[in-house]
Order: structure tokens, then sequence, then C-alpha cells
């Protein structure tokens, strides 16, 4: 069985989901990481700051972000945006423990995605999900690209 699901694909809005990520302000530098480079990003619904007890805080959520993750993830808590300018990627990691594992992910542009011991060449607007239990990474990117990733955060790092 493969490590990632395919749940389909962003078709009739693809073209408003890439102008509306192009036109979101207030992305985030990740100077510190170890693991994205040539990325920026923006929190939706509840931004976390990844560390051993990670801060979590409400942030306000576009219409859209919170239809979409409605549709395709209904337990979502939590959405990441994530440009990568061409170069770009993630080195092999797993996901920070305050993050249920099941992830839904839309892809913006193409990308090759890797997790386990697979490679998955993803298409622009596909959805799929995966564990983030399992080490993925990101090859480097050709082009720009973006991933709107729908998380939900386990309960016992909400109440604190």
């Amino acid at each position: 069985m493969p490590l990632i699901q395919n749940i389909g694909y962003v078709r009739r809005d693809l073209n408003i989901l890439r102008s509306w990520w192009k036109s979101q302000l207030k992305m985030e530098q990740m100077h510190n990481s170890r693991y994205a480079f040539n990325r920026t990003h923006k929190w939706f619904k509840r931004r976390v700051i990844l560390k051993k007890n990670p801060d979590i805080e409400p942030v306000s959520c576009d219409e859209r972000v919170l239809r979409l993750g409605d549709r395709i993830y209904p337990e979502w808590n939590c959405a990441l945006l994530c440009h990568y300018s061409p170069g770009g990627c993630m080195k092999p990691h797993t996901d920070h423990i305050a993050f249920h594992p099941f992830t839904v992910l839309v892809n913006i542009g193409f990308c090759t995605f890797c997790i386990g011991n697979e490679k998955h060449d993803l298409q622009d607007g596909q959805v799929i999900s995966f564990n983030s239990n399992i080490p993925h990474e990101l090859l480097a990117v050709s082009s720009d690209r973006a991933s709107l990733t729908f998380r939900r955060i386990h309960s016992q790092y909400l109440l604190r």
C-alpha cells in the first residue's frame, strides 16, 4: 500500500487558489530551520512556533481556507501555507508531536515528494494525505511551488 493517498484534485478553482496564494501578505521566513530552505510560510486558524514545548496562538483564517479545509479534512484545526522559490526544498523529517500524524496537503505547482522509500511526482492541484510521522521530504523545486497543509493539533497542546 502506498504511503500517500490521492484524495483528488483542485481543478475548477486552481487558478483562483494560485492567485490567492500569490496575494498573501506577511509570509514569514524560516531563518533558523534546519529542514526548510528558500521557503516562506503563513499559518491559518492557529500559529505554531515549533520547539520542544510549542507556542500555539490563534490567528485569523481566510474564508477560502476554512471552506477548503472543512471539505477535505473536517477535523482540521491548523493550516500552513508554504511557498518554495526555485531551489527550495525540505530535508527528511517527521512532524512535531503536537500534530496528529494524519495530514492533508494541497499541492500548487509541481514537485517531487518523498516519504519512506517512495518518491511521488505531485501534480498541480493534487490533494494527498499522508502520515507525517513517517520521514518525508520535498526535493528541490525548479519553479515556484506552494502547498496548503491541513493538520490537527492534539488537544493536550491546545489546553496550555
